[in-house]
């Protein structure tokens, strides 16, 4: 196989698609998506009107003088003496809701247009005045109250399999959860973007009978490998395209609350897991390619393609699907089988590893697997490229495929 060959093909499929709008369209609509997001934000919070409900207090004028004085509800308050007189006022849009009590119940009405009030934090602050109420007519001191309600102190720590240990809790879950999903997004689209795009490169030539030239001055070897390579080196330049545009918002815009949101959500992730990750998931995407290059190759015309390389979308989506359902179960013995097969693993495990699940160890074993499977479907693959490369089937695509293998494996082959 001539090495300068095999640049060349591999130089000019980079080139032609990395001028194509189709890669550009790939690489930049995330980074679109996610502008898009942080400025509708930015517009809703500067528009948002900040001006405070106002809510009448029904004939209690202790609750009354407690919540002016506790100023935790960010709302205007003020005392009426009759029910009558709060749903005048509520009609006539001069309050926007009125609070009204018995000695064992609160009840607040608050209009379909009034400005917002955090219920949860109203709530609060009336169980604190009610508990003093009750500690009054029982003639409690303050610090028999104090006593009494007084909260001992509880710490929940979470120690991975990594040896390190971080806080615990439903916000840590919960960010937790969220990066094992992003992770399965990010990497599943950047594998259905490669896959496509090899398939229409070889289908494409193929169906066009342009191959038959190509194959006329080099070898099927060259044009496979070459591909391959041209089309893995567009999926690294895209990688680090977003590392640099990643690089940059940390520098630049660190103090940026969507930044520091994002760097919460990352807390526990060092260099190791990021190398890890993308080594897995780059070894993933060679896979895919080369599975959808020899898929590619059965095919007679672009209009067979989405039917010949849907099961390999249909695989990439397990790994994609178990990422939100893997947090809460560590222990799953299905979901960690699955997170070291070739094919699923480069989406599993760096959630795995992203949720403290597994450790380096077990990634290193899932990604020497995918590096022994990637050897094997190299090899024999490229001899089924060469056999279906310039054949042109009629009918089932899966009974040519059947055909090709007859004898894949043996010596002669």
């Amino acid at each position: 196989m001539s090495k300068r060959q095999l640049y060349l093909v591999a130089h000019q499929t980079y080139l032609n698609r990395f001028k194509t709008f189709g890669f550009w369209s790939v690489v930049l609509a995330p980074l679109l998506i996610v502008l898009a997001i942080v400025g509708i934000t930015l517009i809703m919070d500067a528009t948002q009107s900040h001006k405070q409900p106002t809510v009448a207090v029904v004939a209690n004028q202790p609750l009354n003088r407690y919540l002016k004085q506790n100023k935790a509800v960010a709302a205007t308050f003020k005392n009426v003496d009759s029910l009558a007189t709060a749903k005048q006022d509520l009609k006539q849009d001069r309050i926007d809701g009125y609070l009204t009590s018995t000695p064992t119940s609160y009840a607040l009405r608050m209009s379909v247009d009034a400005e917002n009030l955090s219920e949860t934090t109203l709530q609060t602050t009336i169980d604190q005045y009610h508990m003093l109420s009750q500690a009054d007519k029982l003639h409690l001191t303050p610090n028999q109250l104090n006593s009494l309600v007084s909260k001992p102190d509880f710490q929940t720590s979470i120690y991975s399999k990594s040896g390190k240990s971080s806080q615990g809790g439903q916000a840590t879950d919960q960010a937790n959860q969220m990066l094992s999903a992003a992770l399965g997004i990010f990497i599943f689209i950047f594998l259905t973007a490669y896959v496509g795009m090899i398939s229409q490169e070889i289908a494409n030539e193929k169906s066009s009978r342009i191959m038959e030239i190509l194959l006329a001055v080099t070898s099927p070897g060259i044009q496979f490998f070459g591909k391959l390579l041209g089309i893995a080196g567009l999926a690294i330049t895209h990688g680090l395209i977003y590392l640099v545009v990643v690089g940059v918002t940390a520098i630049f815009f660190g103090d940026n609350q969507f930044v520091k949101l994002i760097k919460g959500l990352l807390t526990g992730v060092d260099t190791e897991f990021a190398i890890m990750t993308g080594l897995l998931a780059l070894v993933g995407i060679f896979l895919y390619m080369i599975l959808t290059a020899i898929v590619s190759a059965m095919v007679n015309d672009l209009s067979q393609v989405q039917q010949a390389v849907s099961p390999i979308t249909y695989i990439a989506m397990i790994g994609y699907i178990l990422t939100f359902v893997l947090n809460g179960q560590p222990n799953n013995a299905f979901i960690n089988a699955l997170s070291y097969v070739p094919f699923i693993s480069q989406t599993l495990m760096p959630a795995r590893l992203g949720l403290q699940y597994a450790n380096m160890s077990d990634a290193f074993i899932a990604l020497a697997l995918e590096i022994i499977v990637l050897i094997f479907l190299a090899r024999y693959g490229l001899r089924v490229y060469k056999r279906n490369v310039l054949t042109y089937n009629d009918g089932n695509i899966t009974k040519a495929a059947l055909l090709s293998l007859k004898g894949l494996f043996s010596k002669k082959s």
